[in-house]
């Protein structure tokens, strides 16, 4: 069972995603809070998605994005905000969100993206996809092994098919390992490059490939 967690300030919108994701079997709902303050003070185990609003009083959910992936780093943080600009959209990527969904998305497409987050993909809202996808497209690289010692023979294979836009289950089947395999690889490359974020793996190959 996926466990999910909400940090959403308006009571109407959180109350709502919170009851219908209560009804579904394959997520358990595991609390809702208005701040990030209140979230990082009264969590002590890791839910496997957050969904998190941007525009939030105290702290902004950019800025608890990045603090959240220091307390919780394998936490799937899917933005859920009215705003789609690029550099809001960057910044929450950068700080280390999984994916970025308009709060005008159907609740049923929420709780796909909440799944499909778990399951390693990649969920956005399709305008805010379109300036990912031309992100990606402008700076995919590959990877050489000169690039980066310190990565294995199969850290540099999985973080080619990372940058190409593979989900874990894609990886998974392609290197015909299991998805906790790619998991686990994933995040010794993230260890390794002190990131923790697939933008910031490709940010990192493009400015050592500058070097």
């Amino acid at each position: 069972m996926i466990r999910v967690s909400i940090i959403e300030d308006d009571t109407f919108i959180l109350k709502s995603i919170v009851n219908y994701l209560q009804m579904q079997p394959e997520l358990h709902v595991e609390s809702g809070f208005s701040t990030v303050n209140d979230f990082l003070k009264n969590t002590t185990s890791q839910p496997h998605v957050l969904l998190l609003d941007i525009e939030l009083p105290a702290m902004c959910g950019l800025e608890g994005a990045f603090l959240i992936k220091q307390k919780f780093p394998d936490i799937n943080i899917l933005m859920l905000t009215v705003y789609e600009d690029k550099e809001r959209v960057f910044k929450a990527l950068q700080a280390g969100a999984t994916g970025y969904l308009l709060k005008s998305t159907p609740l049923n497409k929420i709780k796909a993206s909440i799944i499909e987050a778990a399951q390693g993909g990649v969920p956005m809202s399709a305008s805010v996809a379109k300036k990912v996808l031309s992100f990606f497209s402008a700076n995919r690289s590959t990877v050489y092994a000169e690039t980066h010692e310190s990565l294995t023979n199969r850290e540099i294979q999985i973080s080619n098919l990372l940058i190409k836009g593979d989900t874990y289950k894609q990886i998974a089947h392609g290197l015909f390992i299991s998805p906790d395999t790619v998991r686990q690889h994933i995040k010794n490359i993230y260890r390794k490059l002190q990131i923790n974020s697939r933008v910031q793996l490709i940010n990192e190959f493009n400015k050592r490939k500058r070097a």
